[in-house]
């Protein structure tokens, strides 16, 4: 279960199998009917307008409006498994091609724009987009974290053996600006990297906890969802403590996340336990 917040910290999951996608607001959940082949994945809501963007199985994009309109962009790579949804600062909103190793743009006059990854087979799971417009993404199937700056160049930055990275964020209201997140589902841990391809690693306490989604507040601590172990963790803003906050429902298989960046709640997507989560910080 992926998800995203608008504006209003009103939360957007989709529901993969039913070919769903669900507002959370003011304690109600409104279904917008997509169409059980569309299995909808990756979200990106554009906070202007209240409209969400996501990948679909169907291999197409997909634009859905609070009003229900729907509309669908096919990529024209076929079978390009698109994961990861994003938007700049100018409209377009990108995405990964994980089986066809590409990253794609929807353009705002709705043409689509695909470049190769320098390296091949590197699986690009998820991307993200800086205060800069680079499109930064990971690479899982070669242990690379990879960027395509604004200019057109890539640049690509090896990990250490083991670190199969999986998610990947940037928020333009995070403290720590000058960072992208991610996690390594393998090398059990989160990580940072800098413009220059600076990496910073940060070993997760559980042990094979498989970290999948991250993201840092507005106070500069990073959320993590830790799916095998059933936890959330939190790498504290000084850097130096990793608390870790079991979920009551046992096995649940916490993956999608989000941040309140109003109130610094983390909600997350149970995957096995069918539910929506909340944490509220207590400290």
């Amino acid at each position: 279960m992926h998800m995203a917040m608008d504006g209003a910290s009103n939360v957007w999951f989709g529901e993969f199998r039913a070919g769903k996608l669900v507002r959370y607001a003011n304690g109600k959940m409104t279904t917008y009917d997509i169409g059980p082949a569309s299995g909808p994945m990756n979200l990106w809501v554009n906070k202007a307008d209240g409209s969400v963007w996501f990948s679909a199985l169907g291999n197409y994009i997909v634009h859905l409006t609070v009003a229900g309109k729907v509309t669908t962009y096919p990529i024209p790579s076929p079978n390009s498994m698109p994961m990861g949804v994003t938007g700049d600062s100018q409209g377009n909103i990108w995405f990964a091609e994980m089986f066809t190793n590409k990253i794609g743009v929807v353009r705002t006059n709705g043409r689509i724009d695909e470049y190769d990854i320098p390296t091949p087979l590197s699986m690009p799971t998820g991307l993200t987009v800086d205060q800069y417009d680079n499109v930064w993404f990971a690479e899982s199937g070669i242990g690379k974290i990879g960027v395509l700056r604004k200019n057109g160049s890539f640049n690509e930055y090896r990990l250490p053996i083991g670190g199969h990275p999986m998610g990947i964020s940037y928020s333009a209201n995070q403290k720590t600006q000058d960072v992208v997140w991610f996690t390594e589902t393998i090398g059990n841990s989160i990580g940072s990297i800098t413009q220059t391809g600076k990496i910073t690693q940060y070993k997760l306490p559980t042990p094979l906890s498989m970290p999948m989604m991250t993201m840092e507040d507005a106070l500069g601590n990073v959320w993590c969802t830790e799916m095998d172990r059933n936890q959330i963790c939190r790498l504290r803003s000084d850097r130096k403590t990793i608390s870790e906050y079991r979920i009551p429902t046992r096995m649940s298989g916490p993956m999608g996340l989000s941040v309140d960046m109003n109130n610094g709640s983390v909600w997350f997507g149970e995957t096995r336990g069918n539910s929506l989560g909340q944490l509220i910080p207590l400290d």
